[in-house]
């Protein structure tokens, strides 16, 4: 490569790790503009090592949405992600990189959280756009878990609980 070649690239990486960064950013401070904001309109969501959900391509509006209504009822979470493994070909890329997460939610006995922690990585698509580097296909690998998997299974069920009835 030329400098200008290591130089454009160079810059590519600096703004695509910054995009798996906001995602992480987003998520914790329930910034769900952040959070929108790394994704084109439609997204290839990737679970299926967690939740046996196979991976397609989704509304990443509501995708959000839930994302938001799901995570207010945790009480705190933290997303490490790191060791990005960035290749570039044109204006697609792909980044493997190690993911930890953590999730707490209050519990019904005075000043106790139930924890739950996610290890793996996410090995995600990223498309250049007149907007800047956006995941177009984001797929979470979990190698291990740790905790009470019921934390997220109570959050979803709040979630659930707080949706409107509908009339019949």
């Amino acid at each position: 490569m030329s400098g200008d070649e290591d130089l454009a690239w160079l810059l590519d990486r600096t703004r695509i790790v910054d995009v798996i960064s906001r995602y992480a950013a987003g998520l914790d401070a329930r910034d769900w503009e952040l959070w929108r904001s790394v994704f084109p309109e439609e997204t290839v969501f990737d679970l299926s090592s967690w939740n046996d959900v196979p991976g397609r391509l989704l509304n990443t509006d509501r995708v959000v949405a839930a994302q938001a209504r799901m995570f207010a009822e945790l009480s705190v979470t933290q997303h490490f992600i790191t060791n990005h493994r960035v290749e570039i070909t044109g204006d697609s890329a792909r980044v493997l990189a190690h993911m930890r997460a953590e999730h707490w939610i209050d519990t019904t006995d005075e000043g106790q959280c139930g924890r739950y922690t996610m290890f793996g990585y996410y090995d995600d698509d990223l498309i250049r756009t007149p907007d800047g580097w956006k995941i177009s296909r984001m797929q979470l690998r979990v190698t291990r878990t740790q905790g009470d998997r019921w934390v997220m299974e109570e959050a979803q069920r709040r979630m659930q609980a707080k949706r409107p009835k509908r009339s019949t």
